[in-house]
């Protein structure tokens, strides 16, 4: 395929042989396609690796589209730092978080990040998340076309910079691990 319209993907018939399992059962999409279930969600086995098939877009063996951050464009670690302020797009209007951590990961063996968040005027631990930490993450981000966006295409999720704040480091915490500055 030559275009980087996803339409291309979508509207096109599956081959036969992808429409049926081995006992001749017929295969349905998921209906979410930006959600996966199964024991390979979200990172994907050798069997499941995304095919690469123009330099923005992989498909799933089962036809899910997902984005893929373009060679010529910065990533998301180069956009988003430790401070950086973001909204998420699915978050009610006023809702602003603070970026603690950026990290790459592979999902389906394409590159994406995950980041994880704090409230504004939170403080860091010594391992560098919010003190308190409560496992709030967004995973699954590629950078393309000046957004950052989820991984599954179908996903409409943007995270929007919003500004920067300084981390703080909690002293006391950074005491208590035995660590100095």
């Amino acid at each position: 395929m030559t275009s980087d319209d996803p339409t291309e993907y979508y509207d096109r018939p599956l081959a036969p042989a992808a429409l049926r399992d081995e006992a001749g059962h017929t295969y349905t999409p998921p209906h979410n396609s930006y959600r996966r279930d199964g024991h390979d969600w979200p990172y994907g086995d050798e069997d499941d690796v995304a095919e690469r098939v123009t330099y923005r877009l992989a498909v799933l063996p089962d036809g899910v589209l997902l984005r893929l951050n373009p060679p010529e464009q910065p990533s998301v670690d180069d956009v988003l730092n430790a401070g950086s302020l973001v909204h998420a797009s699915h978050h009610h209007e006023g809702r602003v978080r603070k970026v603690f951590r950026v990290r790459e990961r592979r999902y389906y063996g394409i590159p994406a990040y995950t980041v994880a968040l704090g409230d504004p005027g939170d403080e860091a631990r010594a391992d560098g998340l919010p003190k308190n930490y409560q496992g709030a993450n967004i995973k699954e981000l590629v950078y393309q076309d000046g957004a950052i966006r989820k991984l599954f295409h179908r996903n409409d999720t943007v995270l929007e910079v919003r500004g920067y704040e300084a981390i703080a480091e909690d002293y006391q915490a950074t005491l208590t691990a035995g660590w100095s500055a």
